[in-house]
């Protein structure tokens, strides 16, 4: 029976990530956090959604939240090559 429970709670957090997506590819930004915020809840160890709302963050102008997100999904996944070049060009900001 958990492993049913585990299967279901797979195909949730894709589809909520897949939702947010969709809700960030047309400028809903609020909703598409509301969604990757609702994965962080399922699982914590998501570094893609943390990596996603810090897009949105950086897309608003909110650097130092961006860069909050994109170090949470590096403390996750130290290889996540996305969030090592985004934070790398919003520290690079900082330096110019």
């Amino acid at each position: 029976m958990s492993g049913d429970k585990k299967n279901i709670n797979e195909n949730n957090e894709t589809e909520l990530m897949e939702l947010g997506k969709f809700y960030f590819l047309n400028n809903k930004y609020d909703e598409a956090i509301a969604e990757f915020k609702k994965v962080i809840v399922m699982n914590p160890n998501n570094a893609e959604a943390y990596y996603n709302i810090g897009l949105i963050k950086e897309t608003n102008n909110d650097f130092d939240g961006a860069k909050k997100m994109y170090i949470k999904a590096l403390n996750i996944d130290e290889s996540y090559k996305s969030a090592r070049e985004r934070l790398n060009k919003l520290i690079g900001l900082e330096d110019e």
